[in-house]
């Protein structure tokens, strides 16, 4: 994963933001997908034999990693500053 983060961002948005690289199904070229791609569901073309490759997130991992990594932050920020 490539971490592409802006200071100030919550950790949310950087994680959306944030490259995974995967390979295309068909012929099994390396390329980077954006974890909102994943989110979103969409479709990406491989950009070696322009397969349309359908990101598909069956368990809802992706979009809900955001948020639980906010709030184990915030909880444990919480706790710093009793």
């Amino acid at each position: 994963m490539r971490d592409n983060s802006t200071t100030g961002e919550s950790i949310t948005t950087q994680l959306l933001n944030a490259d995974l690289e995967t390979a295309c199904p068909s012929c099994g070229y390396l390329m980077w997908v954006r974890y909102s791609e994943v989110v979103a569901q969409t479709a990406v073309i491989c950009p070696c034999c322009f397969t349309q490759i359908w990101l598909v997130d069956e368990t809802g991992s992706a979009q809900n990693a955001g948020d639980a990594i906010q709030q184990q932050i915030t909880q444990a920020m919480k706790g710093l500053f009793r």
